[in-house]
């Protein structure tokens, strides 16, 4: 008989893919029950977010349960769902203290690691430093902006805080850790604000990978992880967006849960993600390192409407035709009917080639093919 795992964030989609792989039975929960989850496991749709998850996990199937973006923004609720279904993942009290950008930088500073200034306001920022204004509450890229302290300052917010702009590569890497120990799983390159998926600003568009870093450079991404998984006490996957430049890695966010650019790692490595962070988070067993690789690159992007529209039936069937192919470059199909607002994602292009240059000309293409179907 078939483990169980309940699986609910605002996307469920990747991660209930790689449990199935992994021979769980997958129950989950969203914000868009799309074509595709529908097809790995019994999903509900959350009408509220995130309080409308709950009926799911507090459902008569067996297992625990684990959690996708943008949870970890929701710690009473995660504490609270835990209190019910096993939690398989970070509890209340460490994503509190992992997502506060000053006490993760109070600890990559302690370990010797270099990260960007952090501060809570804009009065005593030095205006011959570059910033951004974020939100604590952010997921995704959203809620980002350029910040001149020079300027006549926008409104701000309580949740807001500001952080040093690095310029060089983004970068995102993927780690599993029992919150003793961990092991990085690999480094994807990340696509921000790409106009030809529809996207602007620092909105995450996808990731392409793994990719290759020099050896010092993946050196300080281990040091990172660590630094983190042992403060913290992290267990199961987590995730650590940062900046690659000549002068090093510069952390800019910690997510404490399944990423979206663990997927492409998943199927580069073959290692069924889901299924190393159900073990570390109950026996804490932790795989070996280095992960064998397949040698091929894998791509994700995400495709953002440029105006209002709704999934018609015509376009569904396109749509899922597209994803029956071998192999898929289509994932989180909406359901016939969705209506699609400006700004929101609509679809995931997926790709797979030998090279980096060649998964982001396959996406590209697909991006503008597709993006055509509904244009008209």
């Amino acid at each position: 008989m078939s483990r169980a795992i309940t699986i609910v964030g605002a996307s469920a989609r990747a991660a209930a893919s790689s449990a199935a792989r992994a021979g769980f039975a997958v129950y989950a929960a969203d914000l868009f029950a799309d074509v595709d989850l529908r097809r790995d496991c019994q999903v509900a749709i959350a009408t509220a977010y995130p309080d409308g998850l709950a009926q799911i996990v507090d459902g008569s199937q067996p297992g625990g349960w684990m959690y996708t973006g943008a949870l970890e923004n929701h710690p009473s609720f995660v504490d609270e769902m835990a209190v019910i279904r096993p939690l398989w993942g970070n509890a209340g009290k460490v994503l509190r203290e992992v997502r506060n950008p000053l006490k993760v930088a109070d600890v990559l500073r302690g370990a010797g690691i270099p990260c960007p200034a952090v501060a809570r306001s804009s009065d005593s920022l030095s205006s011959d430093m570059r910033w951004l204004k974020k939100s604590l509450y952010s997921a995704g890229g959203a809620k980002v902006y350029r910040w001149n302290p020079r300027s006549e300052p926008p409104d701000c917010f309580a949740d807001d805080y500001f952080q040093q702009y690095i310029e060089g590569q983004s970068c995102s890497a993927v780690y599993v850790a029992d919150k003793r120990s961990d092991v990085l799983l690999g480094v994807t390159r990340q696509l921000i604000g790409s106009a030809w998926a529809g996207a602007n600003g620092f909105r995450y568009t996808g990731s392409i990978g793994p990719i290759s870093l020099p050896d010092s450079v993946m050196s300080q991404f281990v040091a990172i992880g660590s630094a983190l998984a042992r403060a913290f006490g992290l267990v199961g996957l987590f995730g650590v967006d940062a900046i690659v430049n000549p002068e090093g890695v510069w952390s800019v966010e910690v997510n404490p849960r399944y990423t979206a650019s663990t997927e492409l790692l998943d199927l580069a490595f073959g290692f069924q993600a889901v299924a190393l962070h159900v073990d570390a988070c109950e026996s804490g067993t932790l795989p070996q390192a280095p992960l064998p690789f397949k040698g091929r690159c894998f791509g994700k992007a995400i495709l953002f409407a440029s105006k209002d529209f709704v999934i018609s039936p015509k376009l569904s069937a396109k749509l899922e035709a597209e994803n029956g192919s071998k192999p898929a470059r289509l994932a989180d199909i909406p359901v016939t009917g969705s209506i699609i607002q400006a700004g929101w994602p609509v679809i995931t292009l997926l790709a797979e080639a030998t090279d980096e240059p060649t998964v982001i000309q396959s996406l590209q293409q697909s991006a503008a093919e597709i993006q055509s179907w509904w244009a008209g």
